[in-house]
């Protein structure tokens, strides 16, 4: 009878984790088949690329991946109804992250011919929106169904594959919230009041919508503007812009390009592009809270009272946030910066270089990864300033990665304050985000992040150095890329992707990579003893 209970208690947590994890598995099928009937439609139209037998393996994938979430929901199904208590749902989240990483490289390792180790590598970066790659020719050697799962899974991951199933499933109740915290990246989720459910939803339209919009102008940019594109066949863009709209909004940065959006030759591309990258690094509580604010402004007084107070209240939603303030500064001042660092590599012409600058600040605040100019060949400071950013990252509750802005400015106004206290120590310290007072917790929450966050860094670049004898520079800039969820690695030692590293370093990568996406606390907390005494 000793045994019976606890052993009773694991089938039980189990089958209560097996359901959610179950269904993500069903959703992972049904966008595998999706991407195998576009492939299947432009091979039968020959549009201008062989897809390699794609179809067929990426419709083997499905049926593996879905076999294997039916098996899972039933085994769950006498867990109907129950209601996950917080350590379940963090064993879940952490679960569904490990599991879309394996069923999602299948077909890259079917299809692409791409070791193990690789295809997970690659199935990680693409849903924590790294976009860190080991596809050396990317154009050559994936088929059409398999560049289009690549951008899928990002987009999947960049607002979060759990919130989605959360919007999808709103009966999850109290599972859902505890769900939702584990996933939503940042200290807080400002704006995010009502039920979770509800919020889900609401984030993934917003998230949606931006998409849809970028789509529809990328297309029409790759149709009638870019002269490298204009005499391509209209379907072979629509193509390369819903590519490249999902990996833009997720900030992962994973393109259908081997020289990724350099190849479009077009500065009107370039900043439509940073553009998007800015608003997916933006928290997107800010945008949901800007649209409640325009519901209830339609309501009230005359059409011109309801069109100013729409105006100067979504004004309002964004500029009273200090962390919103914060990335717009931090975005102006790094692209000043980095366009007087990289003068001398454009030959001086300042457009040019404003242009390029202001491309990277993008693609690396917001950790996506994109390139258009040769980022190692330049001086000493433009490297720093692109480091530094890649540490900090964009906003909380954004699809962007990195420490976060908010997380910085709490450090920075904790400091000052102790600062403060150092020479006068009666002085009451409170620590303010705007008009919220911090409390402590969160303050120690962020002081433990930062410690993972850097502690984590200097472990996994000794061992990367050790197993594949690389320098500790180069081990720390690829590192610094999985942590951070950002891309491209710095101080790598040749090309600019991941093929070069060993199965282990990848594997290593790979949980780099999902302890950065799920922020340390969820994950690790899995490794405690007094976690599974629950």
């Amino acid at each position: 009878m000793a045994l019976k209970a606890p052993t009773t208690a694991y089938v039980a947590m189990h089958r209560q984790v097996a359901r959610p994890c179950g269904f993500v598995l069903l959703g992972m099928a049904a966008f595998m088949v999706l991407c195998a009937l576009v492939g299947l439609v432009y091979d039968l139209f020959d549009l201008h690329r062989d897809t390699r037998g794609g179809v067929p393996w990426m419709v083997a994938c499905g049926a593996i991946t879905g076999a294997s979430g039916g098996a899972m929901v039933w085994w769950g199904q006498p867990a109907r109804g129950v209601q996950l208590r917080r350590a379940e749902a963090t064993l879940t989240t952490a679960l569904v992250w490990t599991l879309a990483g394996v069923y999602g490289a299948l077909p890259f390792v079917l299809d692409g011919g791409v070791p193990v180790a690789d295809g997970i590598f690659e199935a990680v970066s693409g849903f924590t929106t790294t976009g860190a790659t080991i596809v050396a020719d990317i154009e050559g050697t994936l088929s059409r169904p398999v560049l289009l799962w690549r951008s899928v899974i990002q987009w999947l991951g960049g607002m979060g594959i759990v919130v989605l199933f959360i919007a999808v499933f709103p009966s999850l109740g109290v599972t859902g919230k505890h769900m939702f915290r584990t996933e939503v990246p940042g200290h807080s989720a400002e704006g995010l009041k009502p039920k979770i459910t509800e919020t889900s939803a609401a984030l993934w339209r917003i998230y949606a919508a931006a998409t849809v919009a970028e789509i529809a102008v990328l297309w029409a940019l790759f149709t009638w503007w870019v002269p490298k594109t204009a005499d391509t066949h209209w379907a072979e863009n629509l193509f390369d812009a819903v590519c490249h709209a999902l990996t833009t909004l997720s900030t992962g940065g994973f393109s259908t390009k081997n020289a990724s959006v350099a190849y479009f030759e077009s500065g009107l591309v370039d900043y439509v592009i940073s553009g998007f990258m800015l608003f997916a690094g933006v928290n997107f509580g800010l945008y949901y809270g800007a649209l409640i604010v325009r519901a209830r402004a339609l309501r009230e007084g005359t059409p011109m009272e309801r069109w100013r107070a729409r105006a100067r209240d979504t004004w309002n939603v964004f500029f009273r946030s200090v962390e919103f303030r914060a990335y717009c500064g931090g975005v102006a001042v790094m692209t000043v910066l980095l366009t007087i660092a990289i003068l001398p590599n454009h030959h001086g012409n300042w457009l040019e270089s404003l242009r390029y600058a202001f491309f990277m600040v993008a693609t690396t605040v917001t950790s996506t990864g994109y390139g258009t100019d040769d980022y190692m060949a330049y001086p000493s400071t433009g490297l720093g300033l692109i480091l530094l950013m890649m540490l900090v990252g964009g906003m909380s509750g954004s699809t962007a990665g990195g420490v976060k802005v908010s997380r910085m400015v709490l450090l920075a106004e904790n400091t000052w304050g102790q600062l403060r206290k150092s020479y006068r120590p009666n002085v009451v310290q409170v620590t303010r985000l705007g008009r919220e007072i911090i409390s402590e917790d969160v303050l120690n929450a962020v002081a433990t992040f930062f410690f993972l966050y850097i502690t984590t860094l200097c472990i996994g670049s000794v061992l990367i150095a050790y197993t594949d004898g690389v320098g500790i520079p180069t081990a720390f800039g690829a590192m610094l890329t999985s942590v951070s969820n950002m891309g491209p690695g710095p101080y790598y030692e040749g090309a600019d992707n991941f093929a070069r590293y060993t199965p282990i370093a990848k594997i290593l990568f790979s949980f780099a990579m999902i302890l950065g996406r799920l922020e340390f606390f969820t994950v690790l907390a899995l490794f405690m003893p007094e976690f599974w005494k629950h």
